[in-house]
């Protein structure tokens, strides 16, 4: 804590630095983000949207800000208040011809689109596709117009360093109507709608203000680090580094590009989760159940076998979502699966690792992982590593979503698409978000390695459905 006195320094946390350092260097940006689809009947005006959304930007401070590097010795990089304009910027909009769920090659789009045509996931990829400015706030929104003017969707992208799963969740729900709010379709907006803290941008401490806040924060790691042990140690259990061994390798990891595509499967959240109770897993075992049993499949397809698949599950160390305290609070476990097509084998082998998943301190292993990351990235050597790692095979991030539908400006979101773009040589990675009684399962995949994307949507689908009684 400052002194009175003396200027506020609000850093980016070890866990956020290394976004920053994963993301040097990277063929895509290390972003998080979500397209949030509005109700075709109602389609609302740009210039409403945009000011709704603005206006709701302020009550997230974080948004307001940008990330500054401080000069050699005066600790991690800072985060400093921008003017309106810069905000302003960060919202912009695109006409988008949707069509009837087809791609823009003239395919089929994948199944149980989650109420997403082909059109909008691809606008979708674009935005987290395209790097964010470092002069402004790191995050954007992309109104979605559809060709009579209305918005037909919402894509927001934000870089990793800004949130992780929890803290992007937090601010989608600080976007949205506050709940029995009326409609705002009448409101007119104001120039830039941004009413933020603040009355202009912040200018960068001096030096000896950052240093002396740098070593008083070192100071306080130095007091915490009795206890670093006994978290360090939980953080190997949590990786499984007591027993390692290298995932087999296979066509699931290879030279990834700059594109990725996206593609959505959905399925009732109720018949998953009450099946899943019934075999004493979480809806989460569930999932991985269904993305390996169809990472199974797609492999066979190819003429190729694996012993197991390694699958990397992010856990939070969160105990809540607020937008008013972003940040990265992840760590990772790594669950093997046996590569079987009997659902019930592989389901029974992640029961058996829930002590891994759901232990007490749970996201321990990010005081494993942080710096010996930072440590790579700080020598070249990051980019390489991920490049050619076979630790895991995949991911797969699960958030629990809102129960009940939201409102933007008046009108209901039919559904919430999440994305997440990873590094390295992963061909396909997994994000799962419930909303409002429907489970989805985004698919983003280098269409390089996997042009069978569609095909593997639709499995994933049919996995999914299987837990469906007499599925």
């Amino acid at each position: 804590m400052a002194t009175p006195g003396t200027p506020r320094v609000d850093r980016a946390g070890a866990d956020d630095v290394l976004q920053l350092a994963v993301d040097r260097g990277g063929r895509v940006p290390m972003v998080i983000g979500a397209l949030l689809v509005l109700d075709p009947r109602s389609r609302p005006a740009v210039d409403v949207v945009r000011s709704v959304v603005l206006r709701r930007v302020a009550s997230v401070p974080r948004l307001g800000q940008r990330l500054v590097r401080t000069p050699p010795g005066a600790g991690r990089a800072v985060w400093l208040r921008v003017g309106a304009d810069a905000v302003a910027a960060c919202v912009d909009s695109v006409v988008v011809e949707e069509g009837a769920g087809h791609s823009r090659d003239g395919s089929a789009a994948g199944p149980g689109g989650g109420g997403a045509p082909r059109a909008l996931l691809d606008a979708l990829a674009d935005l987290a596709l395209t790097r964010l400015p470092g002069d402004r706030p790191l995050w954007r929104a992309r109104l979605l117009v559809a060709p009579d003017g209305g918005v037909s969707a919402i894509a927001l992208v934000a870089h990793h360093v800004l949130a992780d799963g929890m803290g992007g969740l937090a601010v989608l729900g600080a976007l949205a109507d506050p709940p029995g709010a009326a409609s705002r379709r009448g409101d007119r907006p104001s120039a830039s709608g941004w009413a933020g803290p603040g009355s202009g941008p912040e200018r960068l401490p001096t030096w000896g203000v950052l240093a002396r806040d740098a070593w008083a924060g070192r100071l306080r790691s130095l007091r915490r680090s009795g206890s670093s042990g006994r978290y360090l140690g939980g953080g190997m259990h949590e990786l499984g580094l007591r027993r390692p061994h290298l995932a087999d390798r296979c066509s699931l990891l290879g030279a990834t590009g700059d594109r990725r595509r996206i593609e959505v499967a959905t399925v009732d959240l109720e018949a998953v989760r009450t099946a899943s109770r019934a075999a004493g897993a979480t809806v989460n075992d569930a999932v991985v159940t269904a993305v390996t049993g169809a990472l199974v499949a797609l492999l066979a397809r190819r003429g190729e076998r694996v012993g197991e698949l390694v699958v990397s599950v992010p856990v939070s160390r969160r105990r809540q979502d607020d937008a008013a305290a972003l940040g990265n609070e992840t760590g990772v476990v790594p669950v093997r699966v046996p590569a079987l097509p009997d659902r019930g084998r592989r389901l029974a082998a992640l029961v058996d690792q829930q002590d891994r998943v759901r232990a007490p301190g749970r996201g321990g292993s990010a005081a494993v992982l942080t710096p010996a990351f930072r440590a790579l990235a700080a020598v070249g050597a990051f980019q390489v590593f991920i490049d050619h790692q076979r630790l895991v095979h995949t991911f797969v991030t699960n958030v629990r979503g809102p129960a009940e539908r939201l409102r933007v400006a008046g009108t209901e979101v039919t559904a919430v698409v999440p994305v997440a773009l990873n590094p390295g040589n992963v061909a396909v990675s997994f994000d799962v978000l419930s909303y409002a009684g429907t489970l989805g399962v985004s698919l983003v995949c280098d269409p390089g390695l996997l042009p069978e994307s569609a095909w593997l949507a639709e499995r994933i689908g049919a996995e999914l459905e299987a837990f469906r009684p007499g599925g």
